[in-house]
Formats: structure tokens, C-alpha cells, sequence
């Protein structure tokens, strides 16, 4: 049965034998509750959600200019960028990448924007002679080359914005799951992102994006499908600040997080018998206060143990039965590195 937060602060309140104080007293017990949230992966805040990948942009062609950061569509491809529901030509546009499709480099685009029929990018940064290769090779070449197939897709996607730690990320048409790395060792494997493939093979955390709402957690997925693809993982949410009206979750002790609140509650006792000179009350409390604490501390393994309905798997084998044929890098020899980028 769920306990009410104010249930909890009141006991607070008689064991330490005062007379008032509940509403403060309710909000350590929420302030406890979600410290002790944050000692484990307590299984009540895991959740499991689902990302959707669109289609990278990729009909049609551009202009480039060497050293330039502006991007000329053709008419197909302004035609699809507008036709995009999902992307939203052109205030959409800002932030996603594009890249020649046999190009080396990933361009982040600034703006986007359509003028005379004629629809334009920015990248943040000018188109660099690293890919100079795509220009025709005469002398002296040129520094303006048309006809250039590109992607323009997002690299990233947000997860939940409760998402505090996460688990296995799995992709359903693949019957498998996505090896979760961190992102400087997606840096190693995969230093410049070319392959843009049916299979999705890694998913890296990136940030935070503190500018959107709810500052939701963005990871990056390599390499993005070629179709549109849902994903699903599971993720630990952040808890919620509990408040006086709210419950505690049925598997949550309430002795566990009202040992806790009495810490704070010792400690304010303490902090004002010190104010007021009264050196020894506030020892008191002060000693009180510890021997809660060492209490409070002993009690944090079994709300662990004690919230989780059933052991997660604890090891897995390396390799057991048959595996699917995309388990693998298709790119393993700078000869099929060459032949991945269509010489």
C-alpha cells in the first residue's frame, strides 16, 4: 500500500518529539526520496521508450563552392526538402547535416531558406578542399561543381526528457540490439560517420540539450538508416521532487526515506540551537543527526533489493546460437573502404 508523503513527514515530526514543522518535514522526505533514487537503478522509474528515425534527404542534387559555406538545391531537391513533414522546410533545416553521399566530411547546416524558386543552405562552417575530390579534375579545376548527390539527415535524436540513465536500445526489424558505446569510442571506430546503411550497428550519448524543453538527453545513431526506422530502450527516469499531497511508490519503505528526513530535521535543530548560543542542544541534535544518517545509510541496500521484483540478467555469454548476418562492420579492409565510397 502507498504511503502518503505527509503520513511520513508527520512520523518525522513525533520521533523527534516536536510540534510543528510538517510542511518542511515533507519536503525532506521528498528530498530524501529522490537522493535515495539516486543511489541505484531503482526499478519503479525504469521506462521504456521509442525514437523515431526519418529518412535522410537524399533526391535530388546540389551546387557547392569550394570555401564557401553556401549550398544550391536543384529543383527536385527543394521539392522534397519542402514536401519533409518531419524535418519542416526551411526553420527545421537549422541544425541537421549534410554531406555530398561520396563525400568524407558532415556539414551542420546554420539556416535554410528559399528565394526566386530557388532553395538555399548555409552550413556553419564553408565547404572545405577535403573534398575537393568531387570536382572535375582539370586544370585549373573548378571551384564551383553542380550535379552533386547529398544526404541531409539529423545524426541525433532526443530521447525521453525524464531520461536519466539508459539501458538496451534494440531495433525491431533487426531482431537485435544496438552496442552502446560512449561517443570518443564511436570517434575510434567510425572517425568521419561515413556509412549511411539499412542497419544501424551503434548509439553514443551525446549531451543534454539544454535548449529544448525538458532538457532531454541527445544520442547518436551510426550508422542512420537509409529508411525510416522506430527504436525502442529502455531508460531509468529522473524521479520527481515529491510534495506533500503525493505518495510514496508501493515499493519504496517509508521507513527508509523518513530515517532520512530526520537527518534534515536534526540538522535544522542543530542550526538553530546554534544561532540562539545554546551550544549543547545543538551537539545533541547534531549526535542525533549522525546516528540517523548511519541508519539511513544501512537502509539504502535493501531499498535496492527490496524494489526489485525480480534479478536482471547478471552476465551474458559472448556468443550463444545463431546470431543475424548484420552483426558485423561491412568495412574491414581499406579495400572495401574503397568500394564503400563508390570509386
Amino acid at each position: 500500500m502507498a504511503i502518503a508523503v505527509r503520513e511520513v513527514a508527520r512520523q518525522v515530526i513525533a520521533n523527534l518529539g516536536l510540534d510543528s514543522g510538517y510542511e518542511l518535514a515533507s519536503q525532506w522526505v521528498g528530498q530524501r526520496y529522490a537522493e535515495l533514487c539516486a543511489r541505484g537503478k531503482f526499478r519503479h522509474l525504469r521506462q521504456y521508450g521509442q525514437v523515431y528515425l526519418p529518412a535522410p534527404i537524399n533526391s535530388g542534387t546540389v551546387t557547392v563552392t569550394l570555401d564557401n559555406p553556401t549550398v544550391l538545391l536543384d529543383s527536385q531537391a527543394l521539392a522534397t526538402c519542402q514536401a519533409n513533414q518531419f524535418f519542416q522546410w526551411p526553420d527545421g533545416f537549422t541544425g541537421l547535416w549534410f554531406r555530398p553521399q561520396v563525400a568524407l566530411t558532415w556539414y551542420r547546416i546554420a539556416s535554410a531558406y528559399e528565394q526566386g524558386g530557388v532553395g538555399t543552405l548555409i552550413l556553419e562552417t564553408p565547404f572545405a578542399q577535403d573534398n575537393g575530390f568531387l570536382f572535375n579534375q582539370s586544370n585549373p579545376p573548378p571551384t564551383t561543381q553542380s550535379g552533386i548527390p547529398f544526404y541531409i539527415l539529423p545524426r541525433y535524436v532526443e530521447l525521453a526528457p525524464e531520461a536519466r540513465q539508459l539501458g538496451v536500445f534494440v531495433c525491431d526489424f533487426m531482431y537485435r540490439y544496438l552496442d552502446l558505446v560512449s561517443e570518443d569510442e564511436l570517434n575510434r571506430k567510425a572517425p568521419n560517420r561515413f556509412l549511411v546503411w539499412a542497419y544501424p550497428q551503434f548509439v553514443a550519448e551525446l549531451n543534454s540539450n539544454l535548449n529544448a524543453t525538458g532538457a532531454p538527453k541527445q544520442v547518436e545513431i551510426y550508422p542512420w538508416p537509409t529508411e525510416s526506422v522506430t527504436m525502442h530502450y529502455t531508460y531509468w527516469a529522473t524521479p520527481r521532487l515529491l510534495g506533500i499531497e503525493d505518495y510514496l511508490p508501493p515499493t519504496i519503505d517509508p521507513d527508509v526515506v523518513r530515517t532520512g528526513a530526520m537527518v534534515d530535521a536534526c540538522n535544522n535543530r542543530a542550526g538553530k540551537a546554534v544561532r540562539a548560543g545554546n551550544l549543547q542542544e545543538a551537539a545533541y541534535w547534531t549526535n542525533l543527526g549522525n546516528q540517523n544518517r548511519t541508519q539511513f545509510e544501512s537502509k539504502v541496500a535493501r531499498a535496492i533489493r527490496n524494489d526489485m521484483g525480480a534479478e536482471d540478467l547478471a552476465f551474458s555469454l559472448l556468443r550463444a546460437g545463431w546470431k543475424p548476418p548484420v552483426d558485423w562492420d561491412p568495412v574491414t579492409s581499406a579495400y572495401e573502404n574503397f568500394l564503400a565510397r563508390g570509386y
